[in-house]
């Protein structure tokens, strides 16, 4: 009985030993799946950093386009309206004359009539 206690006593403190080593083992191996894991996270945002540097840069890129588009189209548009002044300052000035020589046809008319 002696021997048999023996025994279980030694495999009864062998048995924490076991379970330390276990929990250790275990534990080393949740660190390590634990740091894969952000390795992982700490690539996907860098990759998510770099897209939206992409994007910003594009982005102000296009403002840029826009903008000098604007400011295009504002230019000609200032230019079709000076056009506009000028044609109608021409038609205006061509109307007077037409009207000078209506008046002078008319007035030559009087003067031959007998």
């Amino acid at each position: 009985i002696n021997h048999d206690n023996k025994n279980v006593n030694k495999i009864l403190t062998a048995e924490p030993e076991r379970y330390k080593n276990q929990e250790r083992i275990l534990k080393e191996k949740n660190n390590v799946d634990k740091a894969s894991v952000s390795d992982e996270q700490s690539l996907e945002i860098e990759k998510l950093k770099h897209t939206l540097s992409e994007h910003l840069k594009e982005k102000e890129s296009l403002e840029q386009k826009a903008t000098l588009l604007t400011n295009d189209f504002q230019k000609e548009e200032l230019r079709n309206i000076d056009r506009e002044l000028s044609l109608e300052k021409q038609v205006k000035e061509l109307n007077n004359i037409v009207f000078k020589r209506n008046q002078s046809g008319q007035f030559v008319h009087m003067l031959t009539k007998p």
